[in-house]
């Protein structure tokens, strides 16, 4: 070795003991100096996203999240320098020292921040700020790729004046200077409860200033880096650091909620899957070409294929991915969801809803893209105030009677005042407990854990019921808070569906009053031709011209009058009816048999069981009856077998007519509710008025009827009446 050292620049070749081993440590060595070099970068351009920020004290927490990252790589830098002299390892050391100096001065200029939300600085000193810091970053680069001129023995590297090194040092030892000044006017301003809270990140912040100022000096006025002084200034910088660190951690100093949007770090997941495993793949590669051992060709593109094949799997499944998402969410995030994004999601389903079939539809969307479950059951109250299942998982069948809920049941009485139902809750109480007893067979059947109101004010709308996450988590606060959102959202769209479907029967009526009077001027017509031909008919009853125009007149007003009584009959305002108490199974087998004897082409079977007591009237039930069952004898004309079936509630308070029959079923358009609306039809030769008349003869009798298709085919119209004086016999 030459006392004097060795001179070397950039064109310079490595020392001999370097060129003996130019192998794996060699390009170990050139990776490693690119990382830093990409990692430096990206930490500098880390500060971009003080753009978005709005307040000055979240600019001071970005930077000093990238105080706490850039130390440790200064760190790493310094060490492996330190055993590792050469060229390129004092370039990136030096261009290191000019990005955290970078780093330190915005922190210095923004560190009277960190106490208070002001107000953020403007575009305009942003782009001063992002301007300064290219020119100084690309001057610092292209200064030490081109003027690089050093001696460089084994234990010290010794630069000219004006150099790099001098230049690097100088601007290091200016920003610690101003920083430390900026530290020290901080530490007058706080309080003591502010002085607790920042001395551990004010006394590291200082112990940097002091060593790097140091090590700046010391270079300034003898042009030479020592390894052992790197040594040391690595290991004094590291307990700067874990000082910061500790006031960090200890006080929540970064408690400001720097977002970064779910969407970005989810697209981040694969990328970054495949960049870590072909990294892993090159250097198992590289290790065993430097040992001689090579890799067969079959295995190593076997490699390769296979772990693109995982990444291409975890990119198409859905439940991997809703797995990484659901730990992302918890882990990563003070909230597990977007409260925003799950909000302006409902709002565009619900965007254009006519009914309140299209308002579940875009509930049930929302719930299946947002919560980490696929058991989503979702109950609406109907008319008799019982909330039926109209919503449930693809892959059940439809919902049955069993699973309706009767607004006496205990369950829904609870979610009256409670904004949820946990089986698996915490905080219980006797109330909970008694509940709990009670319906876990009801919530095991349908694999239930957690129901929650769709409410607004006083009002119960519906009940949403959610199985257990299938990441077999537990739904906590963050789950409660927005299924709260989601439904007070729904329950505002159900409300204006349901005022709009009110203003449009008043509509629908006041057009019907109408239709009303144009018929009763027919009436008035014919009988107003009626008392003519009377007046007339003493004088010319014995003319046969006059008789046959009698006799027309009167068939053509009876044919007028007969149109037209049906309709009077439907568009009267109010039906009254006249209550009795009558024996509900014998009612019905009378009814049918007056039916079998009128519709000999129909079979009509009755199943009853027990004795059923009603208050009803017996003339409206009659009707309702007689209607649907002609209603199934016209759908088919021959073989047509109508079953009706009679039984009590599983609530105990209502009593049902089930009728059904083998007949073409009712078309999907028309259910579960548009059938019932005035002139709403399928049949060419129907009018579409005897199921609105059934539903309204029925609500005048304080009971509900719904259709639906059998499954094996056929309609299906269940009607319920409330029951008089309990079960009998």
């Amino acid at each position: 070795m030459a006392s004097a050292g060795q001179r070397l620049s950039r064109k310079s070749i490595y020392p001999p003991k370097v060129l003996k081993n130019r192998g794996l440590q060699w390009y170990v060595g050139r990776m490693l100096i690119s990382a830093f070099y990409i990692l430096n970068l990206f930490l500098l351009c880390t500060g971009l996203v003080g753009f978005r920020l709005k307040s000055g004290d979240r600019q001071f927490s970005l930077v000093l999240i990238q105080i706490l990252l850039g130390l440790p790589l200064l760190i790493g830098e310094y060490l492996y320098f330190s055993y590792h002299l050469l060229p390129e390892v004092l370039e990136i050391v030096l261009f290191s020292e000019v990005v955290f100096a970078l780093i330190w001065l915005s922190m210095a200029q923004r560190i009277n921040r960190a106490t208070t939300a002001v107000a953020a600085e403007s575009e305009y000193q942003h782009l001063i700020e992002i301007v300064f810091v290219a020119v100084v970053t690309g001057a610092a680069g292209y200064y030490l790729r081109n003027y690089s001129d050093c001696n460089m023995t084994d234990a010290e590297i010794v630069c000219q004046a004006y150099s790099p090194l001098y230049f690097s040092a100088l601007f290091l030892l200016i920003a610690v200077l101003y920083g430390s000044w900026r530290i020290e006017q901080f530490w007058r301003v706080l309080n003591v409860a502010q002085r607790w809270e920042y001395k551990f990140l004010v006394v590291g912040s200082l112990l940097l200033c002091a060593v790097l100022a140091w090590s700046a000096s010391y270079r300034l006025t003898y042009l030479r880096i020592v390894g052992q002084q790197l040594q040391l200034m690595a290991v004094l910088l590291f307990l700067g650091w874990l000082l910061v660190v500790y006031a960090v951690v200890r006080h929540r100093l970064l408690n400001r909620k720097i977002f970064i949007s779910r969407k970005v770090v989810y697209s981040f997941v694969v990328p970054s899957l495949l960049a870590v495993y072909l990294f892993g793949f090159g250097v198992v590669s590289l290790v065993m070409r430097e040992f001689g051992v090579e890799m067969d060709f079959v295995l190593k593109w076997l490699f390769l294929v296979s772990g693109i094949v995982v990444v291409g799997l975890f990119a198409c499944s859905g439940t991997i991915r809703r797995r990484v998402h659901f730990f992302i969410s918890t882990h990563f995030y003070i909230n597990k969801y977007e409260y925003r994004d799950e909000w302006l999601a409902l709002s565009e389903h619900l965007h254009g809803v006519e009914t309140e079939t299209d308002v579940i539809q875009a509930l049930h969307q929302v719930l299946v893209e947002s919560l980490y479950t696929t058991e989503i059951f979702i109950w609406l109250a109907d008319s008799s105030h019982d909330y039926t299942l109209v919503s449930w998982p693809v892959y059940r069948e439809s919902g049955s009677r069993e699973y309706t809920l009767s607004g006496h049941d205990p369950l829904v009485q609870f979610l009256h005042t409670h904004s949820h139902f946990y089986l698996q809750e915490k905080e219980q109480d006797r109330e909970w407990q008694e509940l709990a007893e009670s319906k876990r067979p009801f919530c095991a059947s349908l694999n239930l854990t957690l129901l929650v109101p769709i409410s607004t004010g006083n009002q119960l709308i519906g009940i949403i019921g959610l199985g257990p996450e299938f990441t077999g988590g537990e739904y906590g606060y963050d789950d409660f808070d927005l299924l709260t959102a989601l439904e007070r959202q729904t329950a505002s769209a159900l409300l204006s569906v349901r005022m709009a479907e009110k203003v449009a029967n008043v509509r629908e009526q006041q057009a019907w009053s109408r239709l009303s009077a144009f018929v009763l001027h027919d009436i008035k017509n014919a009988a107003t031709m009626l008392s003519l031909m009377q007046e007339n008919a003493p004088e010319h009853i014995h003319e046969p011209e006059f008789q046959e125009d009698m006799l027309e007149l009167v068939a053509d007003a009876l044919q007028r009058m007969g149109r037209v009584e049906k309709c009077l009959q439907t568009l009267k305002d109010d039906i009254v009816p006249e209550w009795q108490h009558l024996e509900l199974n014998t009612f019905v087998q009378t009814c049918c048999r007056r039916l079998q004897a009128k519709l000999s082409a129909v079979e009509i079977l009755v199943t009853s069981q027990g004795e059923l007591k009603i208050r009803t009237d017996p003339a409206l039930l009659r009707s309702v009856l007689e209607n649907i069952v002609l209603n199934a004898s016209q759908a088919l004309e021959k073989e047509t077998v109508v079953r009706l079936q009679t039984g009590l509630d599983a609530d105990g308070r209502n009593v049902f007519i089930e009728i059904s029959d083998n007949g073409p079923g009712i078309a999907e358009e028309l259910l579960p509710d548009k059938l019932f609306e005035p002139f709403m039809t399928t049949r060419k030769a129907g009018s579409g008025i005897g199921l609105w008349q059934v539903k309204k003869v029925v609500a005048s009798l304080e009971g509900s009827v719904v259709a639906a298709n059998r499954l094996e085919g056929g309609a299906r119209f269940v009607i319920r009446l409330p029951l008089a004086g309990g079960r009998e016999g």
